[in-house]
């Protein structure tokens, strides 16, 4: 930098000049030090940014590689991540090359070992490289014709142990220098967190998948379960019609052979067709109900009519109440709300209860049912209680733990009410129950309902 001035002497003529050479170079070269700093440390704040707040590796990686190529001098970016055997590196994401030289077979992949690539994975050691210079490389040939003079190779590690490489290529004579350097083995750094929380985030979700299935397959089986306690009570409630039919079809034969078609007789064999009509249409409801509860179907929450779930659930348990001399109260209030349910599933709730209640009343007594909305805002309460044996106070705090049973040996395995509490939060419900030795026991349900569409804006 130069900088002059003039000087006068006292009558103002000019009497020479003064002029001022200053090196500014070494200033220049700071000034565009903290400027380059400032774009790195803007570019890693950006990336970390990205890591910390997405899941989705590829994004995360493309996202990353747009980030550095925003940094001048620097033409295309490859990154590579070890396959679960940890013996082959795959291209996960690249910018800035043409599609003949991605494509090749050593682009797309490359074995721990090979090529400085995959000798990066075994050293864990940055490695910068001139291309124009290393003749001895397998595939220096087909980097060169893409045009690249020098690769800088920035091992990922995660925990101590290598997970991929990420190679940053430059089209220009310009060299990699150690802080560069340093840079991309910070962006490396937040690569390889990124690889940390996809796996975590992969694990997380697999565990959840796993414990979905098993927790399905437990529904099932007590879904069989209640199936088998079921099948002699269907057994009877399908008998007693079937019997019914066949009296009336006996005695209709006896009547078509001795020829008495008499008027009389005309008005009673309408009347045993009806009652046979009639007999066959319950047995159709009754097997129609139990198909429709055997049925395996993905949840479908939706509005349903409580009443109606009530209602086909006392279907498939009557005849066992009636056998057990069970009394039976239903106190549903009229006009209820529909609830946002899986018609099945809370059908299978109400039924588990209710077998509970009818087993702990063998001596028989009283069910009762009831159906109102709720002190809780937003909620439908649906109380099933029984007049039975009751539940001591220091198992009502384990009776939803799975496996506990207060059954004799044989009898149960503890699954029917780990079941329903799982169905019940599942539908962002509560269950809880109120019980006395020798008195009985309320289980009382709470399921959210459909909230009316509120017109008042319109």
């Amino acid at each position: 930098m130069i900088t002059s001035s003039v000087i006068f002497d006292i009558i103002g003529q000019i009497t020479g000049y003064v002029m001022i050479i200053r090196d500014v170079t070494e200033r220049k070269n700071a000034q565009e030090q903290v400027k380059r700093q400032n774009v790195r440390l803007t570019t890693l704040n950006a990336i970390s940014l990205t890591v910390s707040s997405s899941l989705d590796l590829d994004q995360v990686l493309n996202s990353t590689i747009d980030k550095m190529l925003e940094i001048p001098g620097r033409d295309c970016v490859r990154i590579y991540l070890l396959d679960d055997k940890r013996d082959v590196l795959n291209l996960a994401a690249h910018k800035g090359f043409s599609p003949g030289f991605i494509e090749k077979n050593f682009m797309m992949s490359r074995r721990v070992g090979d090529g400085l690539l995959g000798k990066t994975v075994l050293t864990r050691e940055t490695e910068i490289v001139d291309n124009l210079h290393r003749p001895e490389d397998l595939y220096v040939d087909s980097i060169v014709e893409e045009g690249i003079q020098s690769t800088v190779y920035i091992p990922l590690v995660l925990k101590g142990e290598p997970v991929g490489v990420m190679c940053v290529c430059s089209r220009s004579e310009s060299r990699f220098s150690e802080d560069y350097v340093e840079f991309l083995t910070a962006i490396g750094n937040q690569i390889g967190m990124a690889v940390r929380n996809a796996m975590l985030y992969e694990g997380a979700n697999r565990a959840y998948q796993e414990l979905k299935e098993a927790q399905e397959q437990v529904i099932r089986s007590e879904k069989l379960a209640s199936l088998g306690k079921l099948s002699a009570t269907i057994a009877h409630e399908i008998n007693n019609p079937i019997a019914a039919v066949l009296t009336y079809v006996k005695l209709m034969m006896k009547l078509v052979k001795r020829g008495h078609f008499s008027q009389d007789r005309a008005e009673d064999i309408s009347r045993y067709l009806g009652t046979m009509a009639s007999e066959m249409t319950r047995c159709g409801e009754i097997v129609k109900d139990l198909l429709a509860f055997s049925r395996r179907s993905r949840i479908a929450i939706k509005p349903q009519n409580i009443d109606q779930i009530i209602s086909r659930t006392l279907a498939l348990t009557s005849h066992d109440l009636k056998l057990k001399e069970i009394q039976f109260v239903s106190e549903i209030e009229p006009d209820l709300p529909m609830v946002k349910c899986d018609f099945r599933q809370i059908q299978q709730v109400f039924l588990n209860l209710i077998i509970n209640a009818s087993e702990a009343m063998e001596g028989g007594g009283v069910l009762s049912i009831s159906a109102m909305r709720a002190g809780k805002n937003g909620f439908l309460e649906i109380t099933i209680s029984d007049t039975g044996c009751g539940i001591s106070e220091e198992d009502q705090k384990d009776i939803f733990e799975p496996f506990f049973t207060t059954k004799e040996e044989g009898k149960g395995v503890g699954l029917g009410l780990s079941v329903v509490y799982g169905i019940i939060t599942n539908h962002n419900g509560s269950i809880e129950v109120e019980s006395e030795v020798g008195k009985g026991s309320a289980f009382k349900v709470l399921l959210p309902i459909e909230e009316p569409l509120n017109n008042g804006g319109k």
